[in-house]
């Protein structure tokens, strides 16, 4: 079950870092700026997966899980193979655009739902946690891609042409997997199909038994029934607080997350490094995104360093290294830097993603959540395309002075609003 949910994850992450990789030689092949480059490939990505999250998180809640996870990966898949023939980079932009809105939701409802709604507290963040490293192997692999693909030209295609039809080919092969990936029963209960839900159910407690031995009795859980979620709700008493620190928190990490992810890159031509000694670095510095995610099963369900720590320190520190990285100057410099943000980033990403989705109750968590995390794509969307202005304007460290203001305002804002959440119970946390 999770290596299903955690392949197509693999792709969205393959995606959201390819564009760093491919925005040089974009530039250069339509013959624009850096800048513009980034917009194309990075920012209308994001504004398409602000909609997406949107749109497919309501047909999650409405028409199912499985059905929204179906849907975003052959309309993601479609975008990619598309994207390298583009005539213009007006047209690469709408594709990007397209390629987001499957983008949008896959973390969301993939992973961040499915798992919040599949797995018991007590291994709920490890579950999690295990997911993304399984895909955090793919800032590693294209990395890897763009080293031996990006300089070159094969079949009449430049190397950044075949990373986009690489990623459409292995999400079009990986699709039929996915309608092995059953319906969340959390989310049939919710819609009143109880047998649909205790039919599911009972094959995991069959393979359980079988692999574990006797399950010990089932606690019981209020079910809630719902249709339909007024927006107004999530401002209700219950919820209001941890509403205004999600909203506020998710349109700010982004600045913080991507501003070195998507253009650490970027920073290092705009630095003097050649084309080739930038993918050279950005392979060891991604590799830190994998031991990161690996690190992070053995945190995430601490009770000592809860997760909204989890979130908030570490939000700050990335901040820190994201200066120090902007001022470094010569290659250990930036490879040491660049990889200790690395190996910050996914304790800090895998921890609020499980954060964000367990905050809200069954009934409203795919809309909630989609809501919530559409706004983290829209800060992606202003945010990169902010960014790259001010590192074309005044440089690397001006850039990341703004990145660490922005990791400020992420520490105190869940620091200060943000309930506790480690290890306790879904039902009971999401009250």
């Amino acid at each position: 079950m999770i290596i299903l949910l955690a392949i197509g994850e693999f792709f969205e992450l393959y995606d959201l870092f390819v564009g760093g990789f491919v925005t040089v030689p974009v530039s250069n092949y339509y013959n624009i700026s850096l800048a513009a480059s980034i917009y194309y490939v990075v920012a209308l990505l994001f504004l398409g997966a602000f909609v997406g999250a949107i749109v497919f998180t309501l047909i999650g809640d409405l028409w199912g899980r499985r059905t929204a996870l179906l849907f975003n990966l052959a309309l993601m898949s479609l975008a990619y193979l598309a994207t390298p023939f583009a005539p213009s980079p007006e047209v690469l932009g709408a594709l990007r655009f397209v390629a987001g809105l499957g983008v949008g939701p896959e973390a969301l409802i993939v992973l961040d739902i499915m798992i919040s709604e599949f797995f018991p507290a007590k291994i709920r963040g490890r579950a999690l946690a295990t997911a993304y490293t399984i895909s955090w192997t793919a800032p590693l692999a294209t990395a890897l891609l763009a080293y031996y693909l990006v300089p070159h030209t094969y079949l009449g295609l430049q190397g950044w042409q075949w990373m986009f039809v690489i990623g459409g080919l292995g999400i079009l092969l990986f699709l039929p997997f996915r309608f092995l990936i059953p319906e969340s029963p959390r989310w049939l209960e919710v819609k009143g199909r109880t047998a649909e839900a205790e039919r599911i159910v009972a094959k995991i407690e069959e393979v359980a038994v079988r692999e574990k031995g006797p399950l010990p009795p089932p606690v019981p859980v209020p079910v809630v029934r719902a249709e339909r979620v007024p927006l107004g709700e999530l401002f209700n008493e219950e919820y209001r607080r941890r509403t205004i620190m999600l909203w506020i928190f998710e349109f700010l990490q982004t600045g913080v997350y991507y501003g070195f992810a998507s253009l650490a890159p970027a920073v290092l031509y705009s630095k003097g490094f050649t084309l080739v000694r930038t993918l050279e670095y950005s392979v060891l510095i991604y590799t830190s995104y994998f031991l990161s995610s690996l690190i992070s099963i053995f945190v995430i369900d601490s009770v000592k360093f809860d997760r909204k720590w989890q979130v908030a320190l570490v939000a700050l520190l990335m901040g820190v290294d994201g200066l120090a990285f902007g001022y470094s100057t010569t290659p250990v410099q930036v490879v040491a830097t660049g990889f200790i943000f690395g190996l910050l980033a996914n304790i800090f990403s895998n921890a609020f993603h499980q954060y964000g989705a367990e905050l809200y109750p069954t009934r409203i968590r795919a809309f909630a959540d989609g809501v919530q995390y559409s706004l983290s794509r829209l800060g992606n969307y202003v945010w990169l395309s902010l960014l790259p202005l001010v590192l074309k304007a005044y440089g690397a460290f001006a850039m990341y002075a703004v990145v660490f203001a922005m990791a400020v305002a992420v520490f105190l804002d869940v620091g200060i609003l943000g309930p506790r959440a480690s290890q306790i119970e879904l039902e009971k946390l999401s009250k």
